[in-house]
């Protein structure tokens, strides 16, 4: 394509669908766990958030380990369908189900605490659920072509495609602190916000 002319939109979205895909199965996500909402026991619920979020409970290291235990469960699902030979067509679903989840969060504050539940969502959940979606986004196309390569060697026998584990590993791994970087961060905030924030 020449310098100046325009990409036709479809061209475009083909180009980024890797990307693009993931997005709208998050953004469905949302809205699933928003209509969700409605349907939930918000009594059970409102114990699994004060223990998320109650810091006389639960010390720095707590809430860490409490954040690093589910972004990590789900960066390790999105790892192990990459290595398998029909991960591909499962990859989508984890960013529907990070979309509930943070859909889910945002409505019980919205609905229980009004304002003071939207501030608290823009400052703690929001930001948060946009950094474990975007690394959730980039691993999930690192996992759709490793699992890709993986069925086109196996089931088209397809001899002349090679696996490159050490490129993939590599990736991982940056992801993989990425999101442990990510819990650390926020788990660090909610600590030092504790007495400020009061919900």
């Amino acid at each position: 394509m020449m310098k100046g002319e325009k990409k036709n939109p479809a061209e475009t979205i083909v180009e980024n669908k890797e990307y693009i895909y993931p997005s709208l199965f998050y953004i469905s996500g949302l809205l699933v766990g928003a209509y969700l909402f409605s349907f939930i026991n918000q009594s059970s619920f409102l114990s699994i958030i004060n223990s998320a979020f109650n810091i006389k409970e639960n010390a720095f290291i707590s809430l860490f380990l409490s954040r690093f235990c589910v972004y990590f469960s789900i960066y390790i699902l999105c790892v192990f369908l990459g290595m398998c030979l029909v991960g591909f067509p499962l990859l989508n679903i984890i960013m529907s189900v990070s979309g509930i989840e943070t859909a889910i969060k945002t409505a019980y504050y919205y609905v229980n605490y009004s304002y003071k539940g939207i501030g608290f969502s823009l400052l703690l959940i929001i930001p948060e659920s946009a950094a474990v979606a975007t690394v959730l986004i980039y691993a999930i196309k690192t996992s759709n072509e490793l699992s890709k390569t993986i069925f086109d060697i196996a089931a088209k026998n397809n001899q002349t495609k090679e696996v490159e584990i050490r490129y993939y590993l590599k990736q991982y791994l940056i992801f993989g602190l990425i999101v442990s970087l990510i819990a650390l961060i926020n788990a660090l905030i909610i600590y030092l916000l504790s007495g400020i924030i009061k919900i």
